[in-house]
């Protein structure tokens, strides 16, 4: 996490992925997950390491068809999050409840 100053008002927390550097989206978890309508961050960067090489990885351990994203929790601890395409979860970008930016 990193602080920013936003015309030297405000601190914004970014959320920066481990593995590419580039800005962590916020999404809102399912109420009914186990994580219970957290906001958690992911990185959708689709030319982020983590995320390219998870296609291969998983193929060798014989999950087809399936990658991964960087997610950040509340905590920020990272791990993987499971997408089936490079557009899956995506629909799940929201705005961050502590800052009210949003995500595009």
């Amino acid at each position: 996490m990193v602080d920013r100053l936003q015309g030297g008002q405000e601190m914004e927390k970014v959320r920066i992925c481990p593995h590419c550097g580039g800005a962590m989206d916020p999404i809102e978890t399912p109420a009914l997950s186990s994580w219970g309508g957290e906001i958690h961050y992911v990185c959708f960067n689709d030319d982020c390491s983590y995320y390219r090489k998870s296609w291969d990885v998983l193929d060798s351990q014989g999950v087809e068809k399936t990658g991964y994203r960087c997610r950040m929790d509340p905590r920020g601890v990272c791990g993987p999050l499971a997408v089936w395409s490079s557009d899956a979860l995506k629909d799940l970008k929201c705005c961050d409840r502590a800052t009210e930016k949003c995500a595009d």
